[in-house]
């Protein structure tokens, strides 16, 4: 997330930019979406801003949300743990259209309207469904473009924290650098969008599916950006 921000910066600063078309393949934490479906979220948050909580200490009221590892204890939760707690929070948003030194509190990073408005479209494209002759999907995938996406230095393959970051937040899928690009552009006063194809179902056992399908993830979220592009104003 540090390398992803810091390059959106150099970016911003060397050359002429206009907005930041960003673009990836993500991890699926919506068991409406399916593998190979495309999402360009409305909103992104930082879902790696946690500190561990002592089994004693009380919450704090600015948390945005908790995790108590208890609850996941194997065979049955009690939520008694002594690992604690997992506490949640906010980014701090430095904008040029702020105050100097006076950083706004935000737990969601917004992706530009004009853009999204731009995007709602391209549900209607075609998506591709196979990853070769052999090697298919049992539906054709759909683009979704208005939901929300988590991202954070983790690369999430475990069913339980999926289901805790949908239920909690409402996100759709989990990357490793959306919400730092947005955040970045955010401060710049940039406009952002951000498209992810979808490469796999945290957790649901065995290899991961992003061996399998990711090439097919790609090529999707590529054929949504070249879509994208062609609809942005040319000056």
């Amino acid at each position: 997330m540090v390398n992803a921000a810091a390059v959106t910066q150099q970016m911003i600063d060397v050359f002429n930019v206009k907005g930041i078309v960003h673009f990836g393949i993500a991890g699926n934490m919506n068991n409406s979406m399916s593998i190979g479906d495309v999402s360009i979220p409305k909103q992104i948050t930082n879902a790696g801003l946690w500190d561990w909580l002592n089994p004693n200490n009380a919450k704090g009221g600015e948390d945005a949300a908790s995790l108590d590892i208890g609850n996941y204890n194997i065979p049955q939760g009690d939520g008694n743990n002594e690992l604690g707690s997992l506490r949640y929070g906010q980014e701090q948003l430095y904008s040029v259209t702020g105050h100097i030194n006076s950083p706004q509190n935000v737990l969601w990073i917004n992706t530009t309207q004009e853009w999204l408005h731009l995007a709602a479209d391209l549900e209607k494209m075609e998506l591709s469904h196979c990853v070769n002759a052999s090697l298919c999907l049992p539906k054709k995938p759909k683009l979704v473009v208005g939901l929300k996406a988590a991202t954070a230095n983790i690369f999430v393959d475990n069913a339980a924290y999926r289901n805790f970051l949908h239920e909690t937040f409402g996100v759709s899928s989990s990357d490793m650098e959306s919400s730092a690009v947005a955040m970045t552009c955010a401060s710049n006063g940039y406009p952002i969008i951000v498209i992810r194809g979808l490469s796999d179902l945290a957790g649901v056992g065995g290899a991961n599916t992003v061996h399998k399908f990711g090439s097919l993830a790609a090529t999707n979220t590529a054929k949504a950006v070249f879509e994208f592009i062609k609809k942005l104003p040319l000056s």
